[in-house]
């Protein structure tokens, strides 16, 4: 069984620039502070899917955004089939943000930028044994550890 998500949040691990120009620095740091060496990499609030390609450090991992503004989700889509990254980064629109679209214990890093109305338990259900989830709260990521 998971434990309370008080018990679970480690600490406050980077500062996070809004600046695009910091997305693959962000995208590293991320990738070192949970530790995570492959699997699924979901990222909330995926935005223009910078950060989202910068999470795909290696053929080690799939990357999945979801947005809920279809205007961020056709710019993702835009800039990764530019950057020929589209099929092992992908994003699409996430609708039912109260609710996460995988099985349980399949997210092996959870990366929150916009939870919508998402809760921490939903956040649980889905990460993997092991798995971290690191949401971003005004400027700063905390790491969330399963």
């Amino acid at each position: 069984m998971k434990q309370p998500f008080s018990v679970l949040l480690a600490s406050i691990v980077l500062a996070c620039s809004a600046q695009a120009s910091d997305a693959i620095l962000n995208g590293r740091q991320i990738l070192s502070t949970s530790e995570i060496q492959g699997g699924l990499i979901v990222h909330l609030g995926c935005g223009d899917g910078q950060l989202t390609a910068a999470l795909r450090a290696s053929e080690s991992y799939i990357v999945h955004g979801l947005d809920a503004d279809p205007g961020n989700v056709e710019a993702a889509r835009q800039a990764l089939q530019k950057a020929g990254l589209y099929g092992p980064v992908f994003v699409e629109r996430w609708t039912d943000r109260s609710r996460l679209p995988y099985a349980e214990n399949l997210v092996n890093l959870l990366v929150v930028q916009d939870a919508g109305q998402l809760s921490t338990s939903e956040m649980l259900r889905v990460l993997a044994p092991r798995g971290v989830a690191c949401l971003q709260t005004n400027g700063y990521w905390a790491k969330l550890l399963v």
